[in-house]
């Protein structure tokens, strides 16, 4: 029991259902009287997207934890590499392990993806689910490595992390909506948590310039491929689906409104609040888009995920206070940030 605990705790076990809500949403998204493929397959498919998001997840929080072990010894003594609760050794084979198996499922996505569509085109074999988690793995060992340290940069590739795992269900999906969702949101509330809790460096002039590019580069190539696509996205019916998250935003925006004004929280707390609900909230908008878009049933399951990360998160707390050891603190660099 106490080493699957510090094992959930060094992958941030609880949190990966964010990114495997995101995934799936995009997976089961569709168009309004597009032809599914069978219950079975997309089952299949969604089980297979599970296995990477979560490799890809756990295998960005433990490099993060792996390459910050010699900070965290003096900064944060109480995580499970630093405080000798896991050996490093023992974290690279878990890190590379879940890499390896996250590229391997994502390997798997084009063949289902194939099964039983009666017209195929050389380009249907092209691996995409593979190439967009290679991708996604790619920045988030960037991020890991060098970005975080370098203000704007890398909140531009949380973000960026984000809207590229969650395409890798359905990497040909033509609705790119939740894509941009993820990435402005992921950018805006990760900037005010990096604002509040003082992170260093600080953000600069040129560091909010730099985000905002980003944000109208990442949205706008979105819009142009949504636009190029021989199927009109941009109808009455498909921009129903987004009055679900436009309300979500709303909602969250007055919440964190109202934390900022509370005089009753440092702003360390005020950010820490922000960002961590920051990250639940995610689940909104992927219930939000799929009921908006009359897709009952899968909005049902991701709020069934919503419900076990919660369960997950405050049971791996409490397992850590009877076991003795520390609660983790979540952090933005530690939770809105991988694959997603």
């Amino acid at each position: 029991m106490f080493r699957l605990l510090v094992l959930l705790q060094l992958t941030r076990a609880a949190l990966a259902f964010t990114a495997i809500a995101d995934a799936w949403t995009v997976l089961l998204l569709h168009l309004p009287g597009e032809a599914q493929q069978s219950m079975t397959l997309i089952i299949v498919r969604m089980l297979v997207t599970c296995i990477v998001s979560f490799g890809l997840y756990g295998f960005g929080m433990a490099l993060n934890d792996l390459l910050d072990a010699r900070r965290d010894r003096i900064f944060a003594p109480r995580r499970p590499i630093p405080s000798g609760r896991i050996e490093p050794r023992s974290a690279i084979v878990i890190s590379l392990s879940l890499l390896i198996a996250a590229l391997i499922a994502a390997a798997l996505l084009t063949p289902l993806y194939v099964v039983g569509k009666p017209d195929l085109h050389p380009r249907d074999f092209v691996p995409y689910s593979l190439l967009f988690a290679a991708v996604t793995a790619a920045l988030i060992v960037f991020y890991d490595a060098a970005a975080k340290y370098l203000g704007g940069v890398g909140l531009i590739t949380l973000g960026a992390i984000r809207a590229l795992h969650c395409l890798i269900g359905n990497p040909k999906s033509p609705l790119m909506f939740l894509s941009m969702i993820l990435l402005t949101h992921v950018v805006i509330v990760s900037t005010f948590g990096y604002v509040l809790e003082g992170k260093r460096p600080r953000l600069r002039r040129g560091d909010f310039g730099f985000i905002i590019f980003g944000l109208l580069v990442g949205n706008g190539l979105s819009i142009w491929y949504m636009a190029t696509r021989r199927v009109n996205v941009f109808t009455y019916d498909t921009l129903l689906m987004l009055i679900g998250p436009a309300i979500a935003a709303a909602v969250f925006l007055a919440w964190a409104i109202a934390v900022l004004r509370s005089k009753s929280l440092t702003p360390r707390k005020r950010g820490d609040l922000i960002v961590l609900m920051g990250l639940f909230w995610l689940f909104i908008y992927d219930a939000s888009i799929l009921v908006a878009n009359r897709q009952y049933l899968a909005g049902i399951a991701i709020t069934l995920l919503l419900l076990c990360a919660v369960g997950s998160f405050f049971a791996i707390r409490y397992l850590s206070r009877t076991a003795g050891q520390p609660r983790l603190s979540y952090r933005p660099e530690r939770n809105l940030t991988k694959a997603g």
